[in-house]
């Protein structure tokens, strides 16, 4: 089983997370289409509860694990990177089945409590799902740990292709009986999807023989950490990503609480409500698809940045935080630009007759801070200040909570409020955790210095996606060809971004090298010639 450098191991799990988040957003309108707004409202509901148990369960250990293990490898100790790795199985199989057993009994109270009764059955279906990814994010952890993305990239593409076919396929059948077990049917795919990476890790696992350490990769002097020492490492990294993680998506609980209850306290209708919270719910999914190629780099550069103060190499260190702001840069930019141009069409591809693609033009730069904040986070873990994201994402949600509360509550603003809370959400943050990074850690991060090319070849790109869509507008015809071309124009943005990116040198030889040296060689000679090394 072969390591992927940070440039490789960041294309594949970016082109995974891609793929992943692509099916994700392809699959919402057949889902939307199946059980009917108010019936996806009553998804999204149930699945913000299972989401925030989720990630209190999982998400921290994950990373917790990999950077427990890149830690010990980098210090020549894989005998208690491998310990580690298992102790940290049996806790969360415990904890897992533990979540599992009180999401199940306690899914009438949650579901009551977010004014949507109808949501206990299909949380009860996803209780099972968390005992399962519990053992699947220790998978994924040790794997990111050591460095192998292949197999953790491969395992979340087939996940989502299971999730998304067994979901839909549950969903259209349980419609006939009623819109309840519609719902419910739509969560069935979540544990088969998270039943079969495990199953695919697992043999990775052992066909590489992970389970085994060589005698000449050990440091025989090195210390031997006993399982208590470890454990309390282990925790001691997974508590805080815990919690800054959890504090995030409590953002989404906050929302349903408030949001529908505001709706309801200017006149909407519990399903008024419902159909509403739906709307929100489509802007936030198809906002975090760009988000999800920086989500890939900050699990990437976490493990190297570890390493990196665990060796004192500042250096190293510095190396690859620029790269990191260079890489959200490169994509949030051109997704913000892109976003707001195509809001309509994009939308209406998905969406055929249903209202909201307004929210992306109000709300499409927080693809940019919600890029940094992933960053800015991974730093802040690799270098072990736990706390100081969290801080900084408490406060975010403080006032995501009062802008919700005033905004959603004004007549003439309603659901658009939500759209503000969420972007003052990550602004607030970002600027904070910026302040500390620059000025406490002592850590550049040169954002104009990064900015400036991925802005120009933005812009580019926006002029001609402008021009282009102008041209759309005037045009009327069927939906199946309006869908075409408007999937034409994202493409030719794609391309003219990836020309001007590349003449302007936002992206060097090294980058691109770095990720495939086969994709370097591909590109035309006069634009390699333009190419800084």
């Amino acid at each position: 089983m072969k390591k992927q450098s940070t440039g490789r191991g960041f294309a594949y799990l970016s082109i995974a997370e891609l793929l992943v988040k692509i099916m994700s957003v392809i699959y919402v309108p057949f889902l939307v289409a199946i059980l009917g707004e108010e019936g996806h409202g009553i998804y999204a509901v149930s699945y913000e509860a299972f989401a925030l148990i989720y990630v209190l369960t999982n998400e921290g250990i994950q990373r917790g694990v990999a950077k427990l293990v890149a830690e010990l490898h980098a210090k020549d100790n894989p005998r208690d990177a491998l310990k580690a790795f298992r102790l940290a199985r049996t806790l969360l199989i415990f904890g897992g089945l533990i979540a599992s057993l009180l999401l199940f009994f306690m899914a009438p109270y949650i579901a009551r409590a977010q004014k949507t009764a109808e949501a206990t059955l299909s949380i009860q279906a996803l209780a099972p799902t968390v005992l399962i990814t519990a053992v699947l994010s220790a998978y994924r952890g040790y794997f990111l740990g050591r460095s192998f993305i292949t197999a953790n990239a491969v395992s979340k593409v087939v996940e989502q292709i299971v999730n998304v076919a067994v979901s839909l396929v549950a969903a259209f059948f349980l419609m006939k009986v009623g819109l309840v077990f519609g719902v419910t049917g739509g969560t069935f795919g979540t544990s088969v999807g998270a039943l079969v990476a495990v199953a695919l890790l697992v043999h990775e696992f052992r066909k590489g023989k992970l389970y085994k350490v060589r005698k000449k990769d050990q440091d025989l002097e090195t210390y031997h950490y006993t399982s208590k020492e470890l454990i309390q490492r282990l925790l001691s990294y997974s508590f805080p990503i815990t919690l800054t993680a959890g504090v995030m998506h409590l953002g989404g609980i906050i929302d349903t609480f408030i949001f529908k209850n505001r709706l309801i306290s200017i006149g909407f209708t519990e399903v008024m409500a419902n159909i509403g919270y739906s709307t929100l719910v489509r802007y936030k999914s198809l906002l975090l698809v760009p988000n999800t190629i920086i989500v890939s780099l900050a699990a990437v550069i976490l493990p190297g940045i570890s390493r990196a103060n665990a060796l004192q190499d500042k250096k190293d260190m510095q190396e690859k935080i620029s790269y990191a702001v260079k890489m959200v840069f490169t994509v949030a930019l051109p997704s913000f630009v892109g976003l707001s141009i195509l809001a309509e069409p994009i939308y209406h591809l998905l969406y055929p007759g249903k209202s909201g693609y307004e929210m992306f033009w109000l709300g499409s730069i927080t693809v940019v801070f919600l890029g940094f904040i992933q960053i800015q986070n991974s730093l802040y873990q690799g270098v072990g200040k736990f706390y100081w994201g969290t801080f900084s994402m408490v406060v975010g949600i403080l006032v995501r909570i009062l802008l919700n509360y005033i905004f959603v509550g004004i007549p003439e603003v309603n659901i658009l409020g939500g759209v503000v809370s969420h972007m003052a959400n990550f602004i607030v943050p970002f600027i904070i955790n910026h302040i500390l990074i620059t000025r406490v850690l002592k850590y550049p991060m040169p954002l104009l210095k990064n900015a400036w090319k991925p802005f120009l070849a933005s812009l580019g790109m926006g002029i001609v996606l402008f021009v282009l869509n102008l041209g759309l507008s005037f045009i009327e015809v069927r939906y199946i060809f309006s869908a075409a071309l408007t999937g034409i124009i994202v493409v030719i943005g794609i391309l003219v971004y990836g020309v001007l990116i590349l003449v302007l040198g936002g992206i060097s030889k090294k980058d691109l090298t770095d990720i495939s040296p086969r994709l370097y060689r591909m590109l035309p000679s006069s634009v390699r010639s333009r190419m800084r090394a």
